[in-house]
């Protein structure tokens, strides 16, 4: 397995390990959804997306050091994504890339009411022994551990060793199995879907839900919903704390928003001295400012708009 040459970059913020997907998204503008039928497109975008690869590179807009842990084919997907996570300041030294594989793609197609996304993956990345690469990481050099909660055969085995020295995880879950379930459990930071929670708690109220989820001393749990804002609870909290969805936003593209949400939580925790409050609103501002910019990762202009600057958290 290839790994990046020279990607070590300074270091600057606190710093994170990110894993998770990288998927190359197509996003087409279309005035419909045909059906048998054909339709002229308004717009045509690629961008390096992805769940971990959204959260990862809206974490190195906001001043983290960041190292990220995805797989890659070696085509020219591949080849691009890692050029570019380098550009970003990212540290690609373990990014895994698979000869002969094609990179996770998406065709993303949006309306104005509508989204619909058709996504490959090449069973050829997942055909390869990973156990070397990750036990050459060493875990206690990182401020926190983040997983989007997909690759779990990457994200378990770290997120255990982060778990077992005491480094924060912070996890995305989206779907409910055994392993998500372990990694939910390993978490002390779940920041998830209200759907997913609730599922997990066997609840309806989002708000519940992380009450019930953070369990155990330290356990933070936050339910995402989208235009309704986000519910959080810390153990012991008989009720979550509410944050509405940020009422300066005026959206025009939501994809990646969760991500950008996870991004700006990550970058509040990982700065220390913010309560769960302070990191639920940052984190909701960073979302409102992705729903202001064109494609699935925060622009540094979108932003500056909700007055928020690389770093800042580490001089409040």
């Amino acid at each position: 397995l290839a790994s990046a040459a020279e990607g070590r970059q300074p270091r600057r913020g606190p710093r994170v390990l990110a894993i998770g997907n990288t998927i190359i998204d197509t996003v087409l503008s279309v005035p419909y959804i045909p059906l048998d039928d054909k339709v002229w497109i308004n717009s045509k975008q690629t961008f390096v997306g992805g769940q971990g690869a959204n959260a990862a590179q809206g974490m190195a807009k906001l001043g983290l050091d960041v190292a990220f842990v995805t797989r890659l084919g070696d085509d020219k997907d591949g080849v691009w994504a890692e050029e570019h996570y380098r550009q970003e300041g990212m540290d690609t030294t373990h990014c895994i890339m698979v000869p002969g594989a094609h990179t996770m793609s998406a065709c993303v197609t949006l309306t104005k009411d509508t989204r619909c996304c058709y996504m490959h993956s090449d069973a050829r990345l997942f055909d390869v022994d990973i156990e070397s690469r990750l036990s050459g990481i060493d875990v206690s050099a990182f401020d926190v551990v983040y997983t989007d909660g997909h690759q779990l055969d990457m994200a378990l085995p770290l997120a255990r060793r982060a778990a077992a020295l005491g480094v924060p995880v912070v996890a995305d879950v989206e779907v409910l199995h055994e392993g998500s379930r372990e990694l939910s459990e390993l978490a002390m930071e779940l920041v998830a879907p209200g759907k997913t929670l609730r599922e997990l708690a066997k609840c309806d109220d989002p708000g519940d839900a992380a009450v019930r989820l953070a369990d155990r001393p330290g356990k933070v749990v936050i339910a995402t919903e989208g235009d309704r804002g986000s519910f959080g609870a810390q153990h012991g909290d008989r009720c979550a704390l509410h944050v509405p969805a940020d009422s300066r936003c005026e959206a025009f593209d939501t994809l990646g928003a969760g991500d950008a949400f996870h991004a700006g939580y990550t970058a509040a925790l990982a700065w220390a001295g913010h309560d769960l409050r302070a990191r639920m609103e940052f984190a909701t501002a960073v979302a409102a400012a992705l729903c202001e910019t064109p494609g699935p990762v925060v622009s540094l202009e979108a932003l500056a708009r909700y007055g928020i600057r690389p770093g800042q958290l580490g001089s409040a």
